[in-house]
């Protein structure tokens, strides 16, 4: 599965102020049709070493201490690995995400990053502000090292029969940046989302940035 490169991300004394990465994948056929549920998400933060200079067989403090603190943000957290990409050490963990379809003006999830869609808005992204709370207490914490650098990629699959149109607000889709824009997916086809700056900052301000409209 590949793409919330996430996201949220994300958050401890040696990963504050850097990339943390959130990745999911979903299917068009459950943005239009699914009930709430839950999907499984990526989420990658970057870290200063993989292994331990001491002894590389053994990991590094940074991973040590990645998996206690998003355990802490995120309660369902599971850690996979840890491995280099280019120059970047990452660590990667797998994290719930909630396909939230219950159109009531609440979050279906208070524990894990909420993707809303209904039948006006085909996708909207919200981060709980319990967790909101969690990434904010570290920024401000003694520990801290400046601002979360957090990034939400989503893609989704057109497993229809038939080619779906879409708008598109303030994201990126294929690397294309759209401020608005009318698009299509062709069946048997996917296309990868970024959430813009704007809307993750939007979701970390407990709002739900809406993203694709049908």
């Amino acid at each position: 599965m590949k793409l919330f490169y996430i996201a949220p991300l994300l958050l401890l004394p040696l990963l504050t102020g850097c990339k943390s990465i959130i990745e999911t994948e979903v299917k068009l056929s459950d943005l239009l049709n699914s009930p709430t549920k839950k999907i499984t998400g990526d989420l990658y933060v970057s870290v200063a070493a993989c292994s331990s200079y001491e002894d590389s067989r053994l990991e590094s403090e940074a991973v040590r201490e990645s998996k206690t603190t998003v355990k802490d943000i995120f309660p369902e957290a599971r850690y996979v690995e840890c491995f280099q990409k280019k120059f970047d050490s990452l660590a990667h963990f797998n994290i719930p995400i909630t396909l939230d379809k219950d159109d009531d003006s609440q979050l279906a999830s208070n524990d894990s990053l909420n993707i809303i869609s209904n039948k006006k808005e085909l996708l909207k992204i919200a981060i709980p502000a319990s967790i909101n709370n969690r990434i904010n207490k570290l920024e401000k914490s003694s520990f801290g090292m400046g601002d979360i650098e957090l990034s939400v990629h989503i893609k989704v699959d057109n497993d229809l029969s038939t080619d779906h149109p879409f708008k598109v607000v303030s994201a990126y889709i294929d690397d294309t940046p759209y401020v608005y824009g009318a698009l299509s997916s062709k069946k048997g086809s996917s296309f990868d989302i970024k959430l813009s700056d704007v809307s993750v900052g939007q979701a970390r301000l407990n709002g739900d940035p809406l993203v694709l409209l049908h």
